[in-house]
């Protein structure tokens, strides 16, 4: 095995041997040949450029980027956060903009001296798995009550959050920053870790074996083939082993050591992630029973047994493909069951393009003079350029459809880091296909000829192409942990927008029965609102009236009018707390009384997000 490992291609001559007669002409196609120094510096500055983009982008994404933001959002709760309450609530509910899965997380609600006073009975609410309620214990005493709470949105990834309320006036409380540990650091870097290991493991193991199955098989038996088949294989088991042990702990925001605690795995196996991963491994087990097969008989096995390999090959590989977009992004928002299929699409083009360029750079590698069949030849370098091309079609056109579902917009190509990390990727991505490019030009060269290939071309291509597969899956890594862009340019919008405001006449009959009322509510956001009221003449001056109150309701959610507590803060203004518990067009009710008989109520509606 030895001596066939070191002798499989060509030596790496500098120059052919001599042969007698006059040396003939350079052809264009000749690595001899070449453009003008000109057109060479030409290129260098374009190849320079190249180079220079995923540079810039990557300061784009480190340094004009925040960390990414919760993929689901808290849009509502009740008792909203602020809240003064003239008596104590039987529950505390919230709201999320997506489902969430509450088995690795909860709500805990703590008095004014820290102690806790929920039922430890989280459960989801009567509308699905969006909302969230925990039960309170009765008798609770005036003051500031802080609710804790932690989930894990559809998309897989750990969410929490905290806010307060108040029962008849407020007071000291927990501090809401010892409420909102975010865990161990040492379990998130390493799950993401592990969860980058278990892209590459695949991208190399799926596509590796069908490139030997249909181009290469006799290559299976060289021991850097089977080292290269081993590794991904047993990568792929770990990994996944390890984001299984470690995503429990790292959504509840427990230490590093619960990874072994059987409690937070059971419950880390009912999450839509931990089934996903429990399928994984137990496919992985009929993958490598295959694979073992596969080392051991396909260098002599017949036609008829290798298509039928191939076909339960990929179907096996597929299965694990679809493992991924089940518990990712692609399992949340609009049009789901073609998003999960473009995203196992897209897994799969990327495992036939990267996984048979990691044969191509392993038979590349110090090559020797070996039996031929066992190394790398023209035609299969043929089948992999067919492959690959038609895994790069894939990859581009599911690509374009996730990236369209998932930033929405131009402007949140740009404004999000989801969108700078896309861009990033798209940018090294065309860089791989320059790559291939000039492989497909050193195809083209030397198809059909009968001389000896010089491999030194494609091996500098096949590496430059390689390395940049690892830093794109790195940053494919990173895109599934970051909020797509799409929500997360949505969720800008809403809190850059500010205070509502609106001027509206009224005329309450009598003498003095016309006026203006300005109000303003502020930030016109869920939650706490300051609402502001003030009286003015027809004329702008600042006048009284002798009663104001204020009802609020959401007709689209079935919420009555509410009386809103207001009270009289200067001459012709009126000030109250405006506690809106969910988004909508919220409709403000204002009953004015000018006179002892003059009175009318007019309606303001003001948009809430």
């Amino acid at each position: 095995m030895q001596a066939t490992d070191r002798t499989l291609l060509p030596s790496r001559s500098p120059r052919p041997n001599p042969s007698p007669g006059p040396s003939p002409s350079p052809s264009p196609h000749s690595p001899s040949a070449g453009p003008s120094r000109s057109g060479r510096s030409g290129s260098r500055r374009v190849l320079s450029w190249l180079l220079a983009l995923p540079l810039l982008l990557a300061a784009l994404v480190l340094g004009g980027a925040g960390a990414a933001s919760a993929h689901a959002v808290l849009e509502s709760s009740n008792p909203a956060n602020g809240a003064t309450l003239t008596s104590a609530p039987a529950q505390v509910a919230l709201r999320f903009s997506e489902g969430v899965e509450i088995g690795l997380g909860g709500v805990k609600v703590f008095d004014p001296d820290g102690k806790r006073v929920d039922s430890n009975q989280t459960k989801h609410g009567p509308v699905g798995d969006t909302s969230v309620v925990t039960p309170l214990r009765g008798g609770l005493a005036t003051g500031t009550y802080t609710v804790a709470w932690r989930a894990v949105s559809a998309d897989s990834h750990p969410i929490s959050g905290a806010f307060t309320f108040n029962i008849g006036q407020a007071s000291g409380g927990v501090k809401i920053s010892d409420l909102t540990d975010d865990g161990s650091t040492a379990t998130d870097v390493l799950e993401r870790a592990a969860t980058g290991v278990a892209y590459l493991s695949f991208a190399v193991l799926g596509g590796a074996m069908l490139f030997l199955l249909i181009a290469r098989p006799a290559a299976v038996g060289r021991f850097r083939v089977w080292l290269l088949l081993s590794c991904s294989w047993g990568g792929l088991l770990l990994a996944s082993l390890a984001v299984l042990m470690l995503h429990g702990p790292n959504a509840s925001g427990l230490g590093l050591s619960s990874a072994f605690d059987a409690d937070v795995l059971r419950a880390t196996l009912d999450t839509k992630l931990g089934k996903a991963l429990a399928a994984r491994v137990l496919l992985l087990g009929a993958v490598g029973a295959l694979l073992g097969w596969l080392i051991t008989t396909l260098a002599d096995a017949g036609v008829r047994a290798r298509r039928v390999s191939t076909a339960i090959w990929v179907v096996l590989c597929t299965a694990i493909a679809f493992t991924w977009p089940v518990a990712n992004h692609a399992s949340v928002g609009r049009q789901v069951p073609i998003a999960m299929t473009a995203d196992t699409l897209h897994v799969l083009a990327m495992t036939g393009w990267l996984g048979g360029l990691a044969v191509v750079v392993t038979l590349l590698i110090r090559p020797g003079t070996p039996a031929p069949e066992a190394g790398l030849d023209v035609p299969s370098v043929a089948t992999f350029s067919r492959t690959a091309f038609v895994s790069v079609v894939l990859l581009v056109a599911t690509g374009v459809y996730a990236a369209w579902r998932q930033v929405g917009s131009f402007a949140a190509l740009f404004d999000t880091t989801f969108g700078l990390l896309l861009v990033f990727k798209v940018d090294l991505v065309l860089l791989m296909l320059a790559g291939a490019w000039v492989s497909r030009r050193w195809l083209q060269r030397h198809l059909g000829k009968s001389a000896k290939p010089t491999w030194a071309v494609l091996r500098k291509a096949v590496a430059i192409e390689a390395a940049l597969a690892i830093v794109v899956l790195g940053v494919t890594t990173v895109l599934t942990d970051t909020e797509p862009g799409r929500t997360a340019h949505e969720r800008a919008q809403v809190e850059k927008a500010g205070p509502v405001s609106r001027t509206v006449p009224f005329d309450a009959g009598g003498a003095a029965g016309k006026g203006k009322l300005d109000l303003t509510v502020d930030p016109a956001r869920v939650g706490s609102n300051e609402l502001h009221m003030y009286f003015s003449t027809p004329i702008g001056e600042v006048r009284e009236v002798e009663e104001a109150t204020v009802t609020a309701a959401l007709p689209d959610k079935g919420i009555d009018g509410a009386d809103v507590q207001i009270h009289r803060a200067a001459p012709g203004h009126w000030f109250g707390e405006l506690s809106l518990p969910m988004a909508g067009r919220w409709e403000l009710s204002f009953s004015i009384r000018t006179s002892d008989v003059d009175r009318i109520t007019v309606t303001v509606p003001v948009e809430v997000k």
